[in-house]
């Protein structure tokens, strides 16, 4: 699908370059950020630079969390999966056919790595990531897990 965006700026800045860029946006996009300025009492130049800005925000912090997740082993990704996904760490055991006790080392493991305090909050970290599902983390993406299917 082609870009509603297209630059029309030099690749890189030059020196004293004020950092300004110029886009041009198909029609319909032009409209929908004009009606949304408008909506907010804003100049959809204030808008783009805003939206634009928190895009770029957005995206480092998702650059960060996959590589935090890629320190994450693929038992510890499969046991992050299903804990997002709101299983019990019995029902991730009978998922994985290992003991409950394992999934709590696991767990631990991953809790201690991503930086965060609860299954809740693991849940909040994936969904940040904006993957449409849990358990479409990296490295347990379409694996069939013994007595389930595919981490659901």
């Amino acid at each position: 699908m082609p870009s509603r965006w297209q630059e029309r700026a030099w690749p890189e800045a030059s020196p004293g370059d004020d950092g300004r860029l110029v886009f041009e946006t198909d029609v319909e996009l032009g409209q929908e950020l004009r009606q949304a300025a408008r909506a907010r009492g804003q100049l959809p130049e204030a808008l783009a630079a805003d939206l634009i800005a928190r895009g770029l925000e957005h995206e480092a912090r998702r650059s960060r969390a996959e590589a935090v997740l890629g320190a994450l082993t693929r038992r510890e990704l499969q046991v992050a999966s299903l804990a997002a996904d709101g299983r019990t760490n019995r029902q991730i055991a009978e998922a994985l056919v290992v003991s409950p006790e394992t999934v709590k080392t696991h767990i631990a493991h991953v809790l201690q790595k991503l930086g965060v305090r609860s299954k809740a909050d693991l849940r909040v970290f994936v969904l940040d990531l904006e993957l449409r599902e849990p358990e479409s983390l990296p490295g347990s993406e379409g694996e069939m897990l013994p007595g389930g299917n595919g981490g659901r």
